[in-house]
C-alpha cells in the first residue's frame, strides 16, 4: 500500500554512487592483471591471490555484517564500510609492491563491502517507505551497477592501455568521498536492534572454511607433488570445518542462543538446490574475468582496449537478457527458464573452447561471448529470487545473507579453481613442449596458453553443466513467488553487485 510520506533522494544516490564504484571496481582489476604484474613487479599468480582474497574474506562476513547494521545502526555500519572501502582504490593508485595492494584492495576493501553492501540495501528500505518512491530507488541503485558493468571494462582498458591501471582507481575515490559526503548530509539513522546478537565462533569458523578451501584451490595451480597434496589436505580440512561449523550452529540454536545462520534453511529443498546452483553457476562471474585478460593479453597480444571489448561482449549479453528475462516468465517456468539458458552458457563455452586458437582475433570471441554473457544474465537474475521464493518472511533476510556467501565462494572458487587450471595446463604443456623445443620460445609459451584457457574453458563449461543437472532437483516455483517485491528487494544488490 503506498503512502503520502516521502524521502529526499540523497539516500539512494549515495548507495547508487557506492554500488557503481564496487561494481566498476570487480570488472577493472581482472582487465588489469598484466598491468599490475608489470607495475609492481609481480607475477599473475600473486594477482590471482589478491582477487581471491576479495572472496575470502568477504563470503563469511556478510550475514555479520548485516547484524552490526542491526546493531549499530545503518547509516553509521554504511559510513564506516565506505571509508574501509575506499582504502581499496587509495591503495591501488599509491601501492608500490604487490602486499599492498593485497592489504588495502583485497582485505580492507572487503572489510567495507560487507559493512556497506547489507547496510546500503537496509536504508533504501527504511528510508523509502512509500512503495513507488522505493521501487525508484532500487531502480536506480541497481541502474549504478549496471552502469559500472557495461562501463568499468572500457575505462579500465584505455587507461591501461595509454596511461596507467591506477588512474580509474583515481576516479573511483572521487565518487566515493562524493557518496560520503551525500551520507553525512542525506541520510537518517536507523533503528538499532538490541535483540540481534553475533555468533563470533560461527564467524570465525565459517572464515577457517572457506580460506581453506580457497587457499587449497590456488595450491592445485602449482605443478608440484607437495603442493597438490598440501591443496588437497587444506580443502579436506575446509570440509571438516564446515561439518563442525554445521554441528555447533545447531547446538547453538538448540541453546536458545542465536547461530551464524539457521542450518534449517538448508532444510528447504528449493533453498538447498538453488543455492548450490547459484554456486556453481557464478564460479563463471570469477572465472571469465580472470582468464579472459590474461588469455588475449599473454597468448594473443591483445592490447588492453582490445581485452576490454571481450569482455564488454559479455556485460552486454549479461545486462540485455539479465532485464528482460522478467518479461519471458509468462512463456516459461522459471525453473524450465532457469534450465533453457544454462544449456546456453554451456553451449557459448563449447563454442568459445572450439574456436580457440593462436590466431582468435577480436571478432572470434564476440559471438560466443555474447552467448554466454546472456545465459548468465538471466542466471544470474532468476535463480537468487527462485532461492527466496519458499521461504516464511522472517527466515528471508538471513537466507539472502546466505545467497550471498554462496555467490562470493562461487566467485572465488572460480577465480581459484579455474586460473589454476589454466596455469597448471599452460605450464605443462610449455615443460612437455620446450624439451623438444628447435624453434620460437615465444611460439611455445603463446601454444602452452592456448592450450591452457582452451581446458579451463571446458572445465568451466562442465561445472556449469553440474549446475544444470542440480537444476533438475528443483521443484516447480510459481512465477508469482519469483516475482514478489519482497524478494526483489532483498536481492536488488544481485544485478548490480555481479552483474
Amino acid at each position: 500500500m503506498a503512502t503520502t510520506e516521502k524521502a529526499g533522494w540523497g539516500t539512494a544516490v549515495a548507495a547508487t554512487l557506492f554500488i557503481f564504484c564496487l561494481a566498476a571496481d570487480q570488472v577493472m582489476m581482472p582487465l588489469a592483471t598484466s598491468s599490475v604484474v608489470q607495475d609492481l613487479s609481480t607475477n599473475m599468480r600473486m594477482v590471482q591471490i589478491a582477487i581471491v582474497l576479495v572472496s575470502l574474506v568477504a563470503a563469511p562476513l556478510y550475514i555479520t555484517g548485516s547484524k552490526l547494521g542491526d546493531i549499530h545502526g545503518k547509516r553509521k555500519t554504511f559510513l564506516i564500510g565506505a571509508v574501509l572501502f575506499v582504502l581499496g582504490p587509495v591503495s591501488a593508485v599509491i601501492t608500490p609492491n604487490v602486499v599492498g595492494l593485497i592489504v588495502g584492495w583485497s582485505v580492507t576493501k572487503a572489510l567495507g563491502m560487507v559493512l556497506a553492501v547489507p547496510a546500503s540495501i537496509g536504508l533504501l528500505l527504511t528510508t523509502y517507505p512509500d512503495d513507488v518512491q522505493r521501487r525508484q530507488a532500487f531502480t536506480l541503485y541497481g541502474a549504478g551497477g549496471v552502469i559500472a558493468a557495461l562501463a568499468g571494462p572500457l575505462l579500465m582498458g584505455f587507461s591501461a592501455q595509454i596511461a596507467s591501471w591506477r588512474l580509474p582507481y583515481g576516479f573511483l575515490i572521487l565518487i566515493l568521498l562524493l557518496a560520503l559526503l551525500l551520507t553525512s548530509q542525506s541520510m537518517q539513522e536507523t533503528e538499532k536492534v538490541d535483540a540481534v546478537t553475533i555468533d563470533w565462533g560461527g564467524t570465525v569458523l565459517s572464515f577457517a572454511a572457506i580460506a581453506a578451501i580457497l587457499l587449497g584451490a590456488i595450491l592445485l595451480a602449482v605443478p608440484f607433488l607437495l603442493s597438490l597434496l598440501l591443496a588437497f589436505l587444506l580443502i579436506m580440512v575446509g570440509v571438516v570445518i564446515t561439518a563442525v561449523l554445521l554441528k555447533r550452529l545447531r547446538k547453538v540454536a538448540e541453546s536458545g542462543r542465536h547461530p551464524l545462520f539457521q542450518v534449517g534453511l538448508f532444510h528447504n529443498r528449493i533453498f538447498l538446490v538453488a543455492w548450490g546452483a547459484t554456486l556453481l553457476a557464478f564460479a563463471l562471474s570469477g572465472a571469465i574475468p580472470f582468464t579472459i585478460p590474461v588469455f588475449t593479453e599473454q597468448a594473443l597480444l591483445f592490447g588492453s582496449m582490445q581485452s576490454a571489448l571481450v569482455m564488454f561482449a559479455f556485460a552486454v549479453g549479461s545486462v540485455i537478457l539479465g532485464f528482460v528475462s522478467d518479461q519471458l516468465l509468462p512463456w516459461l517456468a522459471p525453473r524450465r527458464l532457469i534450465q533453457l539458458f544454462l544449456i546456453v552458457m554451456v553451449m557459448g563455452l563449447l563454442w568459445l573452447a572450439a574456436v580457440t586458437s593462436s590466431q582468435m582475433t577480436l571478432m572470434t570471441f564476440l559471438l560466443p561471448m555474447l552467448l554466454v554473457g546472456a545465459g548468465f544474465g538471466v542466471v544470474g537474475a532468476q535463480l537468487p529470487n527462485i532461492q527466496l521464493s519458499d521461504l516464511l518472511p522472517e527466515q528471508q533476510e538471513e537466507a539472502s545473507g546466505l545467497a550471498e556467501l554462496g555467490k562470493e565462494v562461487g566467485i572465488g572458487l572460480g577465480t581459484a579453481v579455474i586460473g589454476s587450471i589454466m596455469f597448471n595446463i599452460a605450464i605443462s604443456r610449455f615443460v612437455e613442449n620446450f624439451t623438444g623445443w628447435t624453434g620460437n620460445l615465444a611460439q611455445v609459451s603463446q601454444e602452452a596458453f592456448v592450450a591452457g584457457f582452451q581446458g579451463a574453458v571446458v572445465i568451466l563449461a562442465a561445472i556449469v553443466f553440474c549446475a544444470l543437472l542440480l537444476s533438475f532437483f528443483l521443484p516447480d516455483v510459481s512465477v508469482e513467488a519469483v516475482a514478489a517485491e519482497e524478494v526483489r528487494e532483498l536481492l536488488a544488490d544481485v544485478s548490480s553487485k555481479r552483474v
